[in-house]
């Protein structure tokens, strides 16, 4: 049942987000977006997100090298494709799924594959906070009236004609009330006996050892370089999409990087189905902070979100055929290794 609930949810909360995003914009506007827009420009995404892609498998390449692992380029290539339609589907298995693709084709441990892309995420963190505050340093006082605009009505729902600093206190003392039990519940020597619990802790160290990687990088300037390389290509997406519409052709280079700053915080902190309801409406707020009406945004938003969904379907799409072929070709080399 609680399994059941956890995919239930993130569906439900899509389709909500989403529905509150549309609420006042008509099919016919979204409908609009695409038949107006440049296709020259739309195929200069997709080689942008194609590009992206092989990026992000270089990177983790490396990581998987300091393992003591070979995996080529293209296979490292679709096992993160794979991984891209799973989190499509499910919120958060496409780590998993990536990493169960290059065990089946290059016999690399799930739990250190894991580990590695641990690694690669705490690297993302960081990037995300340098994203964030360089937005706020480009865009300080439209990032305030986002946040206020974003914010107020929400509190102001929760508690209304109430003070918020008594009821944010309590909070962080009910947290870290919370966090105390768990750690003094995690020490006790039952806990860490318990036959589960030792395989969990087992599992742990073989991910720990992955994450590890990314102090063993054989080239750290190249793991660097190809990190913001990654972002770069992410915000000329954008901004190349600003370029295929005539409502945001005029846009200046500051509101491509609020919206990857906004969509990137939102899918961390609301994960649903590739963004959906998430990613339409807080970038359609982002937008209306640069003067366009509130149904125009929604609509471009979609566009948006389309377009980049879209295109990481039929590239993930493909990756599925591929993935036998490989599996077929490993099992191919062993018979000729053995015989």
């Amino acid at each position: 049942m609680k399994r059941l609930l956890r995919r239930i949810f993130p569906i439900g909360l899509a389709i909500l987000l989403l529905l509150y995003a549309l609420k006042d914009t008509s099919l016919a506007s979204i409908g609009d977006q695409f038949r107006k827009a440049d296709y020259r420009w739309l195929l200069l995404v997709a080689f942008q997100i194609g590009l992206y892609t092989v990026v992000r498998a270089a990177r983790w390449r490396l990581t998987l090298q300091a393992l003591g692992y070979q995996p080529s380029l293209v296979r490292t290539t679709i096992a993160i494709l794979a991984g891209t339609l799973a989190s499509l589907i499910i919120p958060g298995a496409g780590e998993l799924t990536r990493c169960g693709t290059l065990q089946r084709t290059d016999d690399i441990p799930l739990a250190q594959g894991f580990g590695s892309v641990v690694a690669e995420r705490v690297i993302d963190l960081l990037m995300l906070g340098l994203l964030v505050g360089l937005t706020i340093l480009v865009e300080f006082k439209r990032v305030g009236v986002y946040f206020s605009d974003l914010l107020t009505p929400l509190l102001a729902r929760l508690a209304p004609n109430q003070p918020l600093a008594p009821l944010f206190l309590t909070a962080v003392l009910a947290g870290l009330l919370l966090l105390g039990f768990v750690g003094w519940f995690v020490q006790t020597k039952g806990f860490r006996q318990h036959t589960l619990v030792r395989k969990l802790m087992t599992i742990g160290r073989e991910i720990g050892r992955g994450f590890m990687s990314i102090q063993r990088l054989r080239q750290p300037g190249w793991f660097v370089c190809l990190t913001v390389v990654s972002y770069v290509l992410i915000y000329l997406a954008n901004y190349t999409l600003f370029a295929a519409s005539t409502q945001t052709v005029t846009l200046p280079p500051a509101a491509a990087l609020s919206v990857m700053a906004a969509s990137s915080l939102g899918g961390l902190a609301v994960p649903t189905q590739g963004g959906v309801g998430t990613y339409h409406f807080l970038v359609s707020r982002v937008l209306m902070l640069y003067g366009m009406p509130e149904a125009e945004s929604v609509a471009k938003a979609t566009f948006m979100h389309a377009v980049q969904t879209g295109f990481a379907l039929l590239l993930s799409s493909i990756s599925f055929l591929i993935v036998p072929i490989l599996i077929r070709q490993k099992a191919r080399r062993l018979h000729e290794h053995s015989a």
